[in-house]
């Protein structure tokens, strides 16, 4: 009876730290701050993409499938859906001035996040920047996402990656996002440190996915990942 008591406290144990883990939370694109080198999506405003007009919906299509394939359009799935304008650009403390692939200047633009499952298994948020008309904002944006030939690290990979760093270690991981980087032109594992009581900033550890590498070590102000406008 002792013995089937301690093997059941045993798999209650390993169940909750499993629960625990976390990989078993891992964040989008969607959630998370931009780079300064890209358009500051967190001061987008949210749009239904319902009421995104057919015929750019249509464009928006032919452009994809045109970079990409009509299988890999076929897989996709819009997760958000955001915008910024003139008149939204202009109240922000730092307004932006957006270029096409042709530096013409661009009043509108879409951010379109698209969910898909790389390989088929593990899932994924990139996100997209449109014209009004649905023409691609910039060519070029599918770049290490479509067909990669390297297998993805897992994220128990990463976090070992991030804990035996010697220059930043992170021992103790927060949130986990999972998303392309345009900087690098890869998909990357961001792990961030646990929040903590002390100090106003948290250190991140950027990982390309294909081949561990470490890719910046950053340190980010407390409460400045999560973007969302409802």
């Amino acid at each position: 009876m002792k013995s089937c008591f301690t093997l059941s406290l045993f798999f209650l144990i390993t169940g909750l730290s499993q629960a625990q883990s976390p990989c078993d939370k891992i964040k989008y694109v969607d959630k998370l701050a931009m780079a300064p080198s890209e358009l500051p999506v967190q001061d987008f405003k949210l749009f239904d993409y319902n009421q995104i007009p057919d015929s750019v919906k249509t464009r928006l299509q032919s452009e994809i499938i045109k970079e990409t394939s009509a299988a890999f359009f076929k897989e996709l799935k819009v997760r958000t859906v955001k915008y910024l304008d003139s008149a939204i650009n202009s109240t922000l403390f730092t307004p932006v001035v957006i270029l096409d692939n042709e530096n013409n200047p661009v009043n509108f633009v879409y951010a379109i996040f698209y969910e898909m499952k790389f390989k088929g298994e593990i899932p994924f948020v990139f996100k997209l920047e449109v014209k009004q008309n649905g023409g691609l904002l910039k060519k070029g944006q599918f770049e290490g996402i479509v067909n990669p030939k390297k297998k993805i690290i897992p994220c128990s990979k990463a976090l070992s990656i991030a804990a035996t760093d010697k220059e930043a270690p992170i021992t103790k991981p927060g949130e986990i996002y999972i998303y392309y980087n345009q900087t690098y032109k890869t998909i990357v594992w961001q792990i961030m440190e646990a929040d903590n009581t002390t100090g106003d900033s948290q250190h991140v550890t950027v990982i390309n996915v294909f081949d561990g590498e470490i890719l910046e070590r950053n340190e980010f102000l407390k409460g400045m990942t999560n973007f969302d406008n409802e």
